[in-house]
């Protein structure tokens, strides 16, 4: 597997991942994401932006995430901590599930937030995604709170570095 950033060239993979992906959430009940989140046009964004990571195996993308400072994505800052990253849209090709895949794809994207000297990450979990709730507790990230936002109620989560 290999970490990566996306190119210009994976955004019509990207995009097939995200339609699996919603099309998975649909069929086991998770109703957080549908045709307008994330567009397709966000994901482009993503990955033109240099945003978007990836991990590939053998050349195919089975993930895919992308990070930022949260005034970007926000137009505001959402968290607790300031001068902290985030990221968003962390999908995983269903095939791939519970290998360990989003956990790479995640801990080197923290690792690359660390070394560009950001102090931490927050990010943002629908309480619906028990998944998640859970993957990210896991991988050491701390639940601060449950906000209502203009785009909805999530649960802020931090690791700090």
């Amino acid at each position: 597997m290999n970490y990566e950033k996306a190119c210009q060239s994976d955004i019509l993979e990207c995009i097939k991942l995200k339609n699996s992906v919603i099309s998975h959430l649909k069929s086991i009940g998770v109703n957080i994401w549908d045709e307008d989140y994330p567009s397709d046009e966000l994901i482009k964004n993503d990955i033109l932006f240099s945003n978007a990571r990836v991990v590939k195996n053998e050349g195919e993308i089975i993930a895919y995430l992308c990070f930022y400072d949260p005034n970007i994505e926000y137009n505001e800052y959402p968290f607790k901590e300031e001068k902290l990253y985030t990221f968003s849209r962390l999908m995983v090709k269903e095939n791939y599930t519970g290998k360990h895949v989003g956990t790479f794809l995640v801990k080197n994207a923290l690792n690359e937030i660390r070394s560009i000297g950001v102090k931490g990450c927050e990010i943002l979990v629908h309480p619906i995604n028990k998944v998640a709730i859970n993957f990210y507790n896991k991988i050491g990230f701390k639940f601060e709170q449950t906000k209502l936002y203009d785009f909805g109620t999530f649960h802020n989560f931090t690791l700090l570095f």
